[in-house]
């Protein structure tokens, strides 16, 4: 796996409180797994399924982080949000060609900091990252059905791309044009 560069961005929640979004360490595994499992745990005591558990639990994760891919949002009270910012995603978008997007897997806000549109700053920090590596497009996917987390993506501006059967799972995908999305 390829190291990113590391980059971070600060930006202002409300006037008296500011996020910083920074690649994760790999020191800082246990943060990102407990964002991602706090999230996971929470969708599913509401008796909806994201991510098993086991997709997002420290040994999970740990290549990833370790790799650049996550970046972590912190504010005042310590890790709010996450995301896996890829180059490549051959699994879910096999057709796209080479160098032409970057990819968001695993979007998450912990549920301490939910409806606060966290998840809006960590996708402009995606198609920020996507634009410094000169991305024409961000691209995602979600299990299919999951409509609230659809209206999150396309209130941001993301426009359904396709649908893609993988194994039994149907999944929605979408796609940003970076070009035309303001910094």
């Amino acid at each position: 796996m390829k190291v990113m560069p590391f980059l971070r961005l600060a930006i202002e929640i409300t006037p008296l409180s500011k996020m910083l979004i920074q690649q994760a360490q790999p020191h800082e595994t246990p943060l990102v797994a407990e964002v991602l499992m706090a999230a996971a745990e929470n969708l599913i005591r509401r008796g909806e399924m994201l991510w098993p558990t086991s997709e997002v639990n420290e040994a999970a994760i740990q290549e990833h982080v370790r790799a650049g891919w996550y970046f972590m949002a912190r504010d005042d009270e310590g890790p709010v949000g996450v995301f896996r910012f890829q180059l490549e995603d051959r699994h879910f978008w096999p057709e796209i060609p080479e160098g032409s997007s970057a990819f968001v897997h695993k979007v998450a806000v912990h549920p301490r900091a939910q409806g606060r549109e966290l998840a809006q700053a960590l996708l402009a920090h995606a198609c920020e990252l996507a634009r410094q590596h000169g991305r024409q497009h961000l691209r995602l996917d979600c299990r299919h059905g999951r409509t609230k987390l659809m209206s999150v993506y396309e209130r941001f501006g993301f426009r359904h791309h396709s649908e893609k059967q993988i194994g039994l799972e149907r999944f929605e995908r979408y796609e940003i044009e970076i070009s035309k999305q303001e910094a």
